[in-house]
């Protein structure tokens, strides 16, 4: 693996961390890199939570780096691929958080969307700002951001390449949380230790549920949510929360 994707492990949090100074910039390097590490980090069953950031503090990833070209890919492979990690990153069986330690463009902010938490600086923009460039999002962005902020809103926000301050973001709910400088990390991390003691088998059900209903009709995704919940009835997990629940102790859940 380059150096241009980093992976390290502190406890049960995985940390992905886009290593491209200056932009952060995605390239075929880097999605590479990405799609090996989120191949190796779901074979973990001691992970409870994978984060990604970017490095330093100032960009948390700027879009697409296309200086090097689409590698030995055409450009519509080129955006497939990119669109296949970024699902891939959406269908973690563990849940993911984007540490968003500063600006996310383009291609930063789809990345953004496709995991399940995001927490941002406070005083960074984001936005899909391909149309400033007289182009259009490709990883997932026109699918993404109307489920989150609602669709007059996206179309608003895409039409005009707008980029939006912190504030905005969250109260659009596009983020989680807005964090102080310097403690983006410290909080992902802290919400990383608290989903470690929630029932990762529950956990994993639901996010399950949450990618595909969007690709189904309501009637097949209730149909999918009461199997994954009959599934969880038989699990020593349940036995576990609904012994601890009568007993008023505080359960220890482990993937079981």
């Amino acid at each position: 693996m380059s150096d241009s994707v980093l992976y390290e492990k502190r406890e049960s949090t995985g940390i992905l961390t886009i290593n491209k100074p200056k932009a952060n910039q995605l390239s075929a390097e880097v999605f590479e890199g990405m799609s090996m590490t989120l191949d190796l980090a779901a074979q973990d069953k001691d992970l409870r939570a994978l984060i990604i950031t970017g490095s330093g503090d100032r960009i948390f990833c700027a879009g697409a780096d296309l200086s090097g070209g689409f590698g030995n890919l055409s450009p519509i492979d080129f955006l497939k691929r990119a669109q296949d990690i970024f699902n891939k990153i959406e269908a973690f069986p563990r849940p993911v958080i984007a540490a968003m330690i500063g600006h996310a463009f383009g291609g930063g902010l789809e990345l953004a969307m496709a995991c399940h938490m995001r927490f941002l600086k406070k005083g960074a923009r984001i936005g899909l700002t391909e149309t400033n460039l007289g182009i259009m999002p490709g990883y997932g962005g026109t699918l993404r951001l109307p489920r989150l902020v609602g669709r007059a809103k996206a179309i608003e926000m895409m039409l005009l390449g707008q980029q939006i301050k912190a504030d905005e973001a969250l109260e659009l709910g596009l983020v989680n949380r807005v964090c102080e400088d310097g403690t983006v990390m410290d909080q992902a991390l802290e919400m990383a230790a608290t989903l470690a003691t929630r029932p990762p088998l529950a956990l994993s059900a639901i996010l399950r549920v949450l990618s595909m209903r969007e690709s189904i009709s309501p009637e097949l995704a209730l149909q999918l949510e009461r199997q994954e919940l009959v599934k969880l009835f038989e699990s020593k997990d349940c036995m576990e929360g609904m012994t601890a629940f009568a007993m008023k102790t505080q359960p220890v859940f482990k993937g079981e």
